[in-house]
């Protein structure tokens, strides 16, 4: 969860002759499955597959529905700094977790500046990752619906996990599979104490 404090307004009303002063306000923000699908009901498009080419209103809208705290006041979000948009971007970029996979950087690992947006890789049947798609899966692998309020890239990198233990074991090369009879054949044979 990341908290965002947007400092109060002030403001001047001229028939009192007086500054008038907002209040502060707290933003708790939850990047989950659950704010995915909230927004996803709303805007009818698959999120994070558009993530790059959304609009300024549906980015600030997803804001919205990342937030956990009750009654935030809409004028709210428009007082959001650039220095809280960054934090907020940030925030949904961080992996979450200590797992990762071959060939990909580990999370605690620099990444030359640039963020590496993660996509979701399409499913088989060509259908866009949306979070029915997520839900489904979550239930496939048997994770409890709890777990939608996770930070999404956590759920995502364990319904990768679930689904990569699920997938049969690779068929070796056959370089690989001679290259093991070879190494099987020299430990024999210091073993035995034979030329062969």
């Amino acid at each position: 969860m990341l908290t965002i404090k947007i400092a109060g307004t002030q403001s001047w009303d001229p028939q009192k002759a007086e500054f008038r002063y907002g209040e502060p306000v707290e933003l708790r923000l939850e990047h989950s499955l659950l704010s995915l699908a909230n927004w996803e009901s709303k805007w009818h498009i698959p999120f994070l597959s558009n993530v790059g080419n959304l609009t300024a209103q549906q980015q600030m809208d997803y804001i919205r529905c990342m937030t956990v705290t009750k009654g935030v006041d809409p004028e709210v979000y428009r007082r959001l700094t650039r220095e809280q948009m960054n934090a907020i971007n940030i925030y949904m970029d961080d992996p979450m977790t200590a797992t990762w996979f071959r060939g990909e950087p580990k999370p605690n690992e620099p990444r030359n500046g640039k963020t590496v947006k993660q996509k979701p890789r399409p499913r088989r049947g060509g259908t866009e990752t949306t979070a029915e798609v997520l839900y489904y899966q979550m239930f496939q692998l048997g994770i409890p619906k709890e777990c939608e309020k996770w930070h999404l890239n956590r759920l995502l990198t364990l319904l990768r996990v679930g689904q990569e233990a699920n997938n049969p074991p690779r068929k070796m090369s056959k370089a690989e599979a001679m290259a093991q009879q070879r190494m099987l054949n020299e430990q024999r044979k210091a073993k035995l104490h034979t030329r062969g």
